[in-house]
């Protein structure tokens, strides 16, 4: 990691969107990824329409900070889309951190990444087949939020869905010569979300098997409690997760309702 990252705030669609979080403010040097008035899909993404920011911008040293602001650090080669239209290939990270996805045209550490727009229609497919898109979701407080969330299981119903948090912890100084300095650090984790096409909000799996069962309809309620019980799945584990949206999806609910 470089010895020293710039961390800007960047304005989009004419207004500042701030982000911060102590004295730490992970992001790339960027512009932003712009479109046209008439939000015309063959010019959504053009560098003639690249919009700059007037970004407020501090530094800070990360010599002696762990973790990275970044999900994966290197870029990572995709396909952006815009609903079902592919604009074209290019490189990508998420920013975990600033809750964006950074972007270049090529993979040169001479091109400056930009932030992509924070636009539903907008999706980045990267090549191991991870794709991420902006999501309407409730946190397990109750809170509204909208942030990148990667599909992890898609369907004609549920999809399963990740959140990657990453969150920033100062360091402490030793309270005397015997004790160590504790180092800042950035802290990865991940939160599972399920996507009901129906409302198009997701919603934080359940952590318990009953109430797991209750997220779904009365015409599906019985089935999936048969196929966890008779597979002994364990909803902590995202493989089990996967098979039952996977099953809930196949349910035909015509024939579950006449059931």
């Amino acid at each position: 990691m470089k010895n020293l990252i710039v961390f800007a705030f960047l304005a989009i669609f004419g207004g500042s969107a701030i982000y911060a979080q102590g004295t730490v403010h992970a992001a790339c040097e960027a512009s932003v990824v712009g479109y046209t008035e008439t939000r015309n899909v063959s010019n959504f993404f053009t560098f003639a329409d690249l919009k700059s920011t007037n970004a407020q911008v501090s530094t800070t040293q990360l010599s002696n900070i762990l973790g990275s602001p970044y999900v994966v650090e290197a870029f990572q080669k995709g396909s952006l889309f815009y609903g079902e239209e592919r604009l074209g290939t290019f490189y990508a990270r998420y920013n975990g951190y600033n809750k964006e996805i950074e972007i270049k045209k090529t993979n040169s550490t001479e091109e400056v990444a930009k932030a992509l727009v924070n636009d539903k229609m907008l999706r980045f497919v990267f090549n191991n087949q991870n794709e991420m898109r902006l999501v309407a979701f409730i946190d397990k407080k109750g809170n509204r939020l909208e942030e990148y969330l990667v599909t992890k299981s898609d369907g004609g119903r549920y999809q399963l869905m990740e959140r990657p948090l990453i969150t920033y912890k100062e360091g402490k100084k030793a309270a005397n010569s015997l004790m160590l300095d504790v180092p800042s650090k950035f802290v990865l984790r991940t939160e599972l979300y399920v996507m009901d096409l129906a409302t198009n909000i997701a919603s934080l799996v359940p952590s318990k098997k009953s109430k797991l069962i209750d997220f779904f309809d009365e015409s599906e309620k019985i089935q999936v409690a048969a196929l966890i019980k008779k597979k002994s799945l364990n909803i902590k584990y995202e493989k089990d997760l996967l098979q039952i949206f996977d099953f809930a999806n196949s349910i035909d609910r015509d024939i579950a309702y006449k059931q």
